[in-house]
């Protein structure tokens, strides 16, 4: 006997775990701090190695101007200033990134509670079914319901 409304809910929980729930569903493995912890680090590295891309670019487009600096002992300067802007944008993006996944941690976790709730639902479905297969033996095993009175012999 197939049960509708347990067809249309397994199909919701099918659809969440192949589409939106992949992602929420790993957020399940992490605490909020170490879920954040984890894409912070990762932001950190991105940043560092675009960072570096970003000024060996510039030092190989601008070669004459960085020579001028050498002879004129003005690297110091010139570090430094490429140290501010590093640690101004490694700041900013780390702010960033901490408000970003803490929001979608948060959102992830309200898609995994409606998840989680859909799947107490159909677990209280299947024990219902199993209690009315289970009282149904028991009746057959009995002699039957109250309107089969050939056992008795009435």
């Amino acid at each position: 006997m197939l049960n509708e409304d347990k067809i249309k809910l397994m199909t919701k929980l099918a659809i969440y775990e192949q589409g939106e729930g992949k992602k929420a569903l790993v957020c399940n493995k992490y605490s909020k701090s170490d879920y954040v912890s984890v894409n912070m680090i990762k932001t950190a590295v991105v940043i560092t190695v675009a960072y570096l891309l970003i000024v060996t670019l510039c030092v190989l487009h601008n070669v004459e101007y960085f020579l001028d600096q050498l002879i004129s002992v003005k690297l110091m300067s010139l570090g430094i200033r490429l140290l501010v802007i590093y640690i101004i944008v490694f700041v900013v993006y780390m702010l960033i990134t901490y408000m970003v996944f803490s929001v979608r941690y948060i959102h992830m976790q309200e898609l995994n509670k409606g998840y989680s709730d859909d799947l107490k639902q159909l677990y209280l479905m299947y024990k219902r079914e199993e209690k009315f297969k289970n009282e149904s033996k028991l009746e057959s095993k009995l002699g039957g319901n109250d309107t089969d009175d050939s056992t008795f012999g009435y």
